[in-house]
């Protein structure tokens, strides 16, 4: 799952642009990274024991195959009981590494100590300086083949919910869902404004497995034409 995603962004995503940035510099020879975590949406129910425990292993490799890459972490947008977890989390990471991990949940603060760490200009825009959002790098670099763009949205449905998302000009959509509920949910595609037919109506994806958080979730393209 997440673990092995992981080690493939290390891997292949951070090893090629390291061999792209020797090609440029040849006396290139370490690299470092600042990484920004960002827990605003975090609940508790999510800090589970299966979470913790992808967040051990996750360290632990981390510490043994890829040492001294992080210079520098910034938590932000902590709630309160992150506190409790974060002690826990601190015992399994190497000394040296918790050391360079600083929680910061006040966004006055933490805007203020990120414009300390990153150039103004390298700073996403969305986290106060005035690089490129976050989202719009990410739906640029996270595709293959044709696709242009990819945009991830969690829903949590207790009755009924919706999400919203710009098309433009002369794209094409694909949608896929991917779901544990064994109830299951119905989903519509249609324009906002609802003046046309529904592009997709009352399909219905649920979880065809178990409630074991280790399997993989089951997933459905819900719109049979692009």
């Amino acid at each position: 799952g997440i673990v092995k995603f992981h080690w493939y962004i290390m891997m292949h995503d951070f090893g090629g642009r390291l061999r792209a940035q020797k090609e440029k510099d040849p006396h290139f020879k370490r690299f470092e990274c600042l990484c920004i975590l960002d827990l605003e949406h975090l609940t508790m129910g999510q800090l589970n024991s299966k979470t913790l425990a992808i967040i051990k292993e996750q360290a632990a490799i981390d510490s043994l195959c890829f040492p001294e890459t992080m210079n520098k972490m910034v938590i932000i947008n902590s709630s309160r009981f992150f506190g409790a977890t974060w002690n826990l989390i601190k015992g399994w990471l190497d000394p040296r590494t918790a050391g360079k991990i600083e929680v910061i949940p006040s966004k006055k603060a933490w805007s203020k100590k990120l414009l300390e760490l990153v150039d103004e200009e390298q700073l996403p825009s969305d986290y106060g300086g005035k690089g490129p959002d976050t989202q719009v790098v990410m739906d640029k670099e996270n595709f293959s083949g044709n696709m242009k763009r990819l945009h991830t949205e969690l829903m949590y449905l207790r009755g009924h919910g919706s999400c919203t998302y710009n098309i433009g000009a002369m794209e094409e959509l694909e949608i896929t869902v991917y779901t544990r509920s064994t109830a299951g949910a119905k989903f519509t595609v249609t324009d906002v404004n609802h003046s046309k037919s529904p592009w997709v109506e009352n399909i219905e994806v649920k979880h065809s497995g178990t409630d074991d958080v280790s399997e993989t979730p089951t997933h459905a393209i819900v719109t049979s034409t692009r």
